[in-house]
């Protein structure tokens, strides 16, 4: 607890002196995710990262995952290159316990709670927000360790086509071309892109025994995908629009492959994968007064699953599995100006989860009926910020939320906050509802209450041209954490119950400053992430993590250096098998030889470190491959 301390005084010293640095200029980020409002960053009480557009294209990272690893508070894992399934963590949770939406709406399984956000090709992305802590009060379930919103491509200016084309290691190919801009009161934008690798085998080496999975050949991926915006203004009170977004992706992997009654297994299998994402939305929103704003959303998102085994030996595809999820959304939210500087938000939300499957679900719907209210006020140097939300989900009761922010602003640039909050992640469909599987000795429990955190946070935050830093330090409770119990005789099935509590904790610093032709971003994270009732570490948290980037502007020319820490966690909850630290080295060089025209090259872990993010949970206990030094250059045609 003591570094934690010494962290924040560290901090506080550091951000007490930006200000001799700084200009005296304001910066404008408006942020919607922290408070369903369009709110000026610099205005917020909440811990939240912003990436850009023009971040992204400078960035050396090539997928979702990679990227969002830099970010402070999150932790990612692969279980092999491009498109592998993965986890993330972020402040600690699991990757269920963090709400993704894109666009605004919800996008993941119902089956296992996760996000594929492995899936979305960067060139699809206009911008990226992450809000660290609870936000159930704003958005319901999964949002205890936050919320990561994804903002797809838009473009301002005349209409215009853009192109970016790259190719690199393990044969790696990217392209998108699009079409888009404004005219009038019309925005739009239509976007295709593909990706594909014939990447690395997922499995490292074969270590021999039972259940080895190692199988030699390359697990290659491949992806297409398609997004379209359009809205349009018809005056200053009346708007509406829409988004459209769809993935298709495949990709192979390897896996032990048994008999149905576990009596011989083999990985001699080409094991694959095809998953579909589909996002549809449309809204509509109206100025009704002058200190009154509604809008309408409704939408509909589509995580469709297919798994297979291909038999190389008899050339036949064998043993397909399904799982597809359908959530439909329908929001209704109403923005209030109580005065100049004090803001209502009051809004009514439905969402209809639906689950098709090859295996039997005992239950297949779920409907979630929300009332949601947030308030933000300013009263001199002083800010609060507090929000509340009832959901009624059904077979699992009404469960009610809240947080509350306060702030105090030392200057204009300078503020201390304390925050308070709770959260809640309702159980999955698996979780819930498998059927009776005897094959697997396991059953859903449909008894399951939802786990439940509260969380606690203070911080310090600076913001003024060209410099961005802040430290805080959380402690967050979380409660009935969802875990597998084994049967006992008789019958030996097992089933998942509401047995454990963890506490996180922990510290994050965050700095990035731009002077003249020179950037410098750091961020440091300290964690302990632990069983309550053991003292154990949690699975895959690392202790301490680290990003530090510098960058150098030379006329047309951008030269980036990273350098990425992690250190050493444990692969099991029992702490018996340790994961080694790891660091990384990674450059990149952007160069604009016209207005239109760039040329980028991308080089990560330079110095071809080997390291291991995910290990097996069964014996033999294989390790997941990670990508050694791997070489990325492109084009792009983006008119400005």
């Amino acid at each position: 607890m003591h570094t934690r301390f010494n962290l924040a005084a560290g901090a506080l010293a550091l951000i007490a002196g930006f200000q001799a640095i700084a200009a005296d200029q304001e910066t404008e980020t408006v942020v919607v995710t922290a408070t369903r409002i369009p709110t000026r960053s610099n205005d917020l009480l909440s811990d939240v990262s912003t990436i850009d557009r023009e971040q992204l294209d400078l960035s050396g990272a090539n997928t979702l995952p990679e990227l969002l690893a830099t970010l402070p508070g999150i932790q990612v894992t692969s279980n092999g290159g491009i498109g592998s399934n993965g986890s993330f963590s972020l402040r600690g949770t699991n990757t269920n316990q963090t709400l993704v939406l894109i666009d605004g709406q919800r996008m993941s399984s119902a089956t296992t709670g996760a996000a594929a956000l492995e899936h979305l090709p960067l060139e699809q992305v206009e911008r990226i927000e992450v809000l660290r802590g609870p936000a159930s009060s704003l958005y319901g379930s999964d949002a205890i360790g936050g919320v990561i919103q994804v903002f797809t491509r838009q473009r301002e200016g005349a209409p215009a086509p853009s192109v970016s084309l790259g190719v690199g290691t393990y044969r790696t190919q990217q392209g998108s071309v699009a079409y888009g801009g404004k005219s009038g009161g019309t925005s739009f934008n239509i976007q295709a892109g593909w990706e594909g690798s014939n990447s690395f085998s997922s499995i490292k080496e074969a270590k021999g025994g039972f259940f080895d999975m190692f199988h030699p050949d390359n697990d290659s991926y491949r992806n297409n995908n398609l997004s379209a915006r359009f809205s349009h203004k018809f005056d200053d009170s009346l708007s509406f629009g829409g988004e459209i977004l769809h993935i298709d992706a495949t990709k192979h992997f390897d896996a032990t492959n048994c008999d149905d009654f576990a009596t011989v297994c083999t990985a001699n299998y080409d094991n694959r994968q095809r998953q579909q994402l589909s996002s549809y939305s449309a809204h509509v929103a109206y100025r009704a007064a002058p200190t009154l704003k509604t809008s309408l959303r409704i939408g509909r998102s589509l995580d469709n699953t297919l798994n297979w085994r291909f038999d190389p030996a008899a050339v036949v595809q064998e043993t397909e599995q399904r799982y597809d999820t359908r959530q439909d959304h329908l929001v209704w939210q109403n923005d209030f100006a109580l005065s100049p500087a004090s803001k209502l938000m009051a809004a009514a939300e439905w969402r209809k989860v639906h689950v098709d499957s090859t295996q039997t679900f005992i239950q297949s719907n779920q409907t979630t009926r929300s009332l949601v209210l947030g308030y933000q006020g300013n009263f001199g140097g002083h800010s609060l910020q507090a929000s509340a939300r009832l959901d009624d989900i059904e077979r699992l009761g009404s469960h009610n939320n809240g947080s509350l922010a306060y702030g105090y602003h030392l200057n204009d640039a300078l503020t201390a906050r304390f925050a308070l909050g709770t959260a809640f992640h309702a159980p999955t469909f698996n979780d819930l509802y498998w059927p009776l599987d005897l094959v697997n000795f396991f059953q859903g429990n449909p008894n399951l209450k939802p786990e439940r955190s509260r969380n606690k946070e203070v911080g310090l935050s600076y913001e003024r041209a060209g410099t961005v830093a802040g430290v805080t330090l959380y402690h967050n409770t979380v409660e009935d954490l969802i875990d597998y119990v084994q049967g006992v005789a008789p019958s030996y099935i097992g089933t998942m119950a509401n047995v454990n509590n963890a506490t996180l904790k922990g510290a994050s610093l965050n700095f990035s400053h731009r002077t003249g032709n020179w950037e410098f971003l750091t961020n440091i994270d300290i964690l302990s992430a632990k069983d309550s009732e053991t003292g154990k570490t949690l699975q895959r948290r690392a202790k301490q993590t680290g990003v530090v980037e510098v960058r150098h502007y030379l006329g047309n020319l951008s030269l980036g250096v990273q350098a990425r820490g992690v250190s050493s966690r444990y692969n099991n909850s029992a702490n018996t098998q340790k994961l080694g630290g790891y660091g990384l080295l990674n450059l990149d060089a952007n160069y604009h030889f016209d207005h239109d025209w760039s040329v980028f090259a991308k080089i990560n872990n330079l110095f071809d470190r080997d390291y291991t993010l995910v290990r097996s949970t069964l014996n033999p206990y294989n390790d997941y491959a990670t990508p050694g030094r791997n070489l990325f250059v492109g084009v792009r045609y983006q008119p400005k």
